[in-house]
């Protein structure tokens, strides 16, 4: 290949860095304040797992059915938990 392209001038390309939509600029400064997570887990029939997934569906997460199971027993369950953000990935498209 050099024989061919030999007498070609070296090229660098610039990164341009894409700037952040206003959704995302506006998403960034109205963040909740961090908070320490913990993963927890545990195995479960396929039966319990399925109704797990269902109910979770509903609910919009298995963190969110949890922590309202638990408050409907009576405990009290951190806010951040019953109302968890939406880490879901989004596209501009």
């Amino acid at each position: 290949m050099a024989p061919i392209t030999g007498d070609l001038p070296a090229t660098t390309g610039t990164r341009v860095e894409a700037e952040p939509s206003a959704k995302h600029r506006q998403a960034a400064a109205e963040a909740a304040p961090k908070v320490e997570l913990v993963q927890v887990n545990f195995r479960a029939s396929k039966g319990l797992a399925k109704l797990i997934a269902r109910l979770s569906a509903e609910r919009g997460s298995t963190r969110r059915l949890v922590a309202q199971l638990l408050q409907l027993d009576g405990h009290e369950v951190p806010e951040v938990d019953l109302n968890p953000p939406d880490t879901r990935r989004r596209y501009d498209d």
